[in-house]
């Protein structure tokens, strides 16, 4: 282990620490951690902590309204995030989370080439939602210039960049390319949010558009961000200093290999607030790793959600939407996979897509057989298509 590689791990397991001490002392966790020895915990071996999601959040604000028990004296900043059942979930920030924040966020935004000579237009929300802040935090650090903006028209962001020479454009990747299609221009585009890099050629025509280079991040607005594109082009890089991020097998929970597709689960190293601790995320994503350290090449391109077996591979059916996104002629959010039996009792799938009649699929049928391993038996091309995205008929 070199000498950066083991400061960074007691970093990550001092900041750790803290939150794990912090997290025992609130309601939330104060059960699940009660029999654990957190002083045996460490960034390299989370295995005695168990699982949080987003529904146990959900459902320990609905036992213990309105604060869960989060709200202590040194909350400083709080957002709301809509949830299911309770309307709003509530997030709360104590200043070292934020301060934390801001550093993990700018060291991320300086491997973008962004400096303090910079100026940045943010068009994230900057209301309930965390959105903003996430950005605004790690710019200002650098010592960028930042307009807190907020969502408004294409054409008031473009008026208001020319004026004062904005060559910075912070925005989920729809809006850019909104942003772009009616004229807008710059240099460097720090996107999140939304699908992006994932999606195929989506980023290339957003860049196009704008004249700039792209850089795609992945966060939760409970986590704040944890992984990003920078210069060197490899893919998305975690964020030591935000989080220690785990790709695990959604069935056996053990971490998958290199090349393997997994379930993205992060354990938060800027939220001692309300500690985000080993939380499955349900998003799916492809491992690799470089320099002994994780990093998400294709980013984050589907959801863990509705997993099947198929052709004796695990198939992802959210996957699609990604690649079909991409091509021309298909309504990309309406399609199904039906799964059977042939006659020689082997899988036999087919892909029912919405969209135009007559629609060329041999090049579709290339891609999606390359990202998913799985090759489709039949690609239909129909008027309508309704119903669950998976009809398994095989049982």
């Amino acid at each position: 282990m070199s000498k950066n590689s083991a400061s960074n791990s007691q970093k990550q397991n001092e900041t750790l620490q803290r939150i794990l001490a912090r997290a025992k002392g609130l309601s939330f966790y104060a059960d699940r951690y009660k029999d654990i020895d957190i002083t045996s915990v460490s960034a390299n071996d989370l295995s005695a902590l168990p699982f949080t999601t987003r529904e146990d959040l959900v459902n320990h604000f609905k036992a213990n309204e309105p604060d869960g028990g989060f709200l202590q004296e040194d909350i400083v900043q709080m957002h709301l995030t809509p949830a299911p059942d309770i309307g709003k979930m509530p997030e709360y920030l104590t200043s070292w989370d934020l301060a934390q924040q801001a550093t993990a966020s700018a060291e991320q935004f300086s491997q973008c080439n962004i400096g303090s000579s910079d100026r940045c237009l943010v068009v994230f929300s900057y209301h309930m939602l965390a959105g903003g802040w996430l950005f605004h935090e790690g710019l200002t650090k650098l010592g960028a210039t930042v307009l807190a903006l907020g969502p408004t028209d294409a054409e008031t962001i473009i008026e208001i960049a020319k004026q004062h020479n904005f060559n910075v454009l912070v925005s989920n990747p729809s809006f850019a390319k909104k942003i772009g299609e009616a004229g807008g221009k710059f240099e460097t585009l720090l996107a999140a949010g939304e699908p992006f890099s994932a999606v195929p050629n989506y980023k290339e025509d957003v860049e196009s558009l704008l004249g700039c280079t792209a850089y795609d991040a992945y966060g939760l607005s409970e986590t704040g961000v944890v992984a990003a594109q920078t210069v060197s082009g490899d893919g998305m890089a975690i964020l030591d200093s935000s989080c220690i991020l785990e790709v695990l097998d959604e069935q056996t929970l053990e971490p998958v290999a290199d090349g393997e597709k997994g379930e993205i689960v992060v354990t938060s190293l800027t939220r001692e607030g309300m500690p985000i601790l080993r939380f499955r995320t349900g998003d799916l994503t492809l491992k690799d790793s470089k320099d002994g350290k994780i990093i998400l090449p294709r980013g984050v391109f589907g959801r863990t959600d509705s997993m099947v077996k198929l052709k004796g591979v695990k198939f992802y059916p959210k996957e699609l939407l990604f690649i079909l996104a991409a091509t021309p002629g298909i309504n990309f959010r309406s399609y199904q996979v039906v799964c059977s039996h042939n006659a020689s009792g082997t899988d036999h799938v087919v892909l029912r897509l919405e969209g135009e009649a007559g629609t060329d699929t041999t090049e579709l049928a290339q891609r999606i057989r390359s990202a998913t391993g799985i090759g489709m038996n039949e690609i239909r091309i129909e008027e309508k298509v309704e119903g669950d995205l998976v009809v398994d008929e095989r049982f």
